[in-house]
């Protein structure tokens, strides 16, 4: 359930953006935000290395590891979105499919990326989809996620006021749960979490271990 904004946001891109570009701030604009996933991992991944963008969008959170060197394939469920993709970062390879069973094969990628997303699932979809993480990656391989975190005491009340009028109940429920350690009760492995913007954002580093893992 969202409020009538939210679907408006989508509707018309210059909301959208506004909205991207003020929530952005705290961490130092729209281009350090989409930079976050691939500032984590660069020093860890070997040059080329494939990378997984789940839900992509139109690709704008994928440009800046297109822009490190690496190979990157973009999934998401909109073609519309995938069709805009296309036109703006036309190096990244686009797969259309879900989250929860995306249409790849096990162990494909080095790194997965889920940018600002993973709170758009309910808890059940949301366990899925890093499930499918962890069979996506190789042994060894690194997954980066960023998203929303229960806010400090100074960005509480904007955050609680961003979530009304912009955000459904799965981002409610994902500020109340704690996501390293599902992360490691799934399986993974080295999962470090760094809190930023007032603590509203967390940026999350994950392994899947080099032992063999059942998804």
């Amino acid at each position: 359930m969202s409020s009538f904004l939210r679907p408006l946001a989508y509707r018309y891109r210059w909301i959208y953006d506004t909205v991207t570009a003020v929530s952005s701030l705290s961490v130092g604009g729209v281009e350090r935000l989409r930079g976050l996933g691939v500032d984590a991992l660069r020093s860890r991944l070997q040059p080329s290395a494939a990378v997984l963008d789940l839900c992509c969008g139109s690709g704008e959170a994928a440009a800046p590891w297109l822009d490190a060197g690496f190979q990157v394939t973009g999934l998401d469920v909109s073609p519309l979105a995938l069709e805009l993709a296309e036109k703006r970062h036309p190096g990244m390879q686009r797969v259309e499919g879900l989250a929860e069973d995306p249409p790849l094969e096990n162990g494909s990628f080095d790194a997965i990326q889920l940018s600002v997303a993973l709170h758009e699932f309910p808890r059940r979809e949301r366990e899925l989809v890093l499930r499918q993480c962890l069979r996506l990656l190789r042994p060894g391989g690194w997954l980066v996620l960023v998203d929303l975190h229960p806010a400090g005491p100074w960005l509480r009340i904007p955050q609680q006021l961003f979530c009304a009028l912009f955000e459904t109940n799965t981002a409610l429920a994902m500020l109340e749960d704690n996501l390293p350690a599902q992360l490691q009760e799934l399986g993974f492995c080295s999962v470090e979490q760094e809190l930023l913007a007032g603590e509203a954002l967390q940026r999350i580093t994950a392994s899947r271990p080099t032992a063999s893992v059942t998804a």
